[in-house]
């Protein structure tokens, strides 16, 4: 099979030239290769594939450390928010959170992660994580 010049379009004989014409590089024949610059050919590239390092979670549970969550979290974020009188979708919005949160939240449908919970402490000024208790 025969190689196009990609600009004159006609059957290249012998091998292609590698030219720059206006910052494109084009593989032509011997007639339009004194249109542009010559260029080396590219090396072939190889990339090494490496194994990625294994990375944890950038946050530490409330589980696997020293804090625990309260048991009546849900009451507390609900009071918290309403004697600031904020609704549910106004606290969302506040802490970059959506409505569906809120509303599980205080349900006590969902749990909090620890980055959740420490957000929501700051902004309602509260305390939902507390030291653990040791089980003797």
């Amino acid at each position: 099979m025969t190689e196009l010049c990609e600009i004159c379009s006609n059957s290249i004989r012998g091998q292609a030239e590698i030219v720059e014409v206006d910052g494109a590089v084009f593989r032509v024949c011997m007639i339009c290769s004194k249109l542009g610059k010559p260029v080396k050919k590219p090396k072939e590239i190889q990339f090494k594939r490496q194994a990625l390092p294994k990375i944890g979670p950038a946050y530490k549970k409330y589980e696997e450390s020293d804090v625990e969550l309260r048991r009546d979290f849900n009451k507390e974020i609900r009071n918290a928010r309403e004697k600031k009188g904020l609704s549910q979708e106004e606290l969302g919005q506040r802490i970059s959170e959506k409505l569906s949160v809120i509303k599980h939240l205080e349900s006590g449908t969902l749990k909090p992660n620890d980055i959740l919970s420490r957000k929501i402490e700051h902004f309602l000024n509260i305390k939902l994580l507390i030291p653990q208790e040791d089980e003797e």
